[in-house]
């Protein structure tokens, strides 16, 4: 592992560059499925991001007052609750499932559980016999566990052993990883970081983390090659503009997000047009 201290790294000059070099072009990541199309974290929202052109989902787990799976963003409901909702605000945390099945997130939308998101990606419209590998952040430790048993009980081991994976787990919380490196250890792993430090390198390699993605806004020289010698696959997160994705293919990243995939389609098809 290279001990250079990431303090002492140059903000990254590929971000100006304004052609990526010959390479293949990431895979798409609905993020929140398409949450700037329809409302996030929804099966609708899913259903779109895949039938937009996304290869893979996001998607984002907390847990509930009685231990389920909830797939949400943040903490509470008060951001995507609707004003219709019989549930209007509070903490996932603290609301049973019963009580969050009620919740009205948009455009007569519930609050899905993860066996529903892993339902909608089971299989690509135009390839059935593939599915969308989807990125399960766990954003509430507690919830790890839960998504452990439930990827475990799911699938069958070789499902891992396949080049479309039917789900990856991604999370900020080193803690998080480490529980599902200890009850699911096929089950691939993936650290996200603001920016990269030595600390946070040393949680990725101690989680065996089969990919480490920093904001692409904080990314620095020097970033991506510890990665790589550390032997994880870089990543980065936070791609928000077309500007982005140059750097995206020039880094050889593997998947990029986006909150409208049809969109960000749209460019990279261009950008491979060049």
């Amino acid at each position: 592992m290279n001990s250079t201290s990431v303090n002492s790294i140059a903000p990254t000059g590929a971000r100006a560059a304004s052609a990526p070099s010959a390479g293949p072009l990431p895979a798409l990541v609905g993020h929140r499925g398409a949450a700037e199309v329809d409302p996030e974290n929804t099966l609708r929202s899913f259903r779109r991001g895949i039938a937009d052109g996304s290869q893979l989902l996001e998607c984002d787990v907390h847990l509930s007052a009685d231990g389920l799976d909830v797939i949400i963003h943040d903490a509470t409901l008060d951001r995507t609750a609707q004003a219709e909702s019989p549930v209007r605000t509070g903490a996932v945390v603290e609301l049973t499932r019963a009580q969050l099945d009620t919740v009205l997130v948009g455009q007569g939308e519930h609050i899905p559980t993860l066996t529903q998101v892993l339902d909608v990606a089971a299989a690509l419209p135009d390839d059935p016999s593939h599915c969308a590998t989807v990125l399960v952040e766990i954003k509430a430790p507690a919830a790890a566990e839960r998504v452990a048993h439930l990827l475990l009980g799911r699938y069958p081991a070789t499902a891992w052993e396949r080049k479309d994976l039917p789900a990856r787990v991604i999370s900020f919380h080193p803690e998080a990883l480490r529980t599902l490196q200890r009850l699911a250890p096929a089950v691939p792993r993936g650290l996200l970081v603001r920016e990269l430090s030595d600390q946070n390198l040393r949680d990725a390699v101690d989680a065996q983390v089969a990919t480490l993605a920093v904001r692409t806004s904080h990314l620095r020289d020097g970033d991506v090659e510890r990665i790589r010698t550390a032997g994880i696959t870089p990543m980065i997160w936070g791609v928000r503009t077309p500007e982005d994705l140059p750097l995206a293919i020039e880094l050889g990243i593997p998947w990029v997000g986006s909150d409208d995939p049809a969109r960000t389609r749209a460019h990279l098809q261009e950008l491979q047009g060049r």
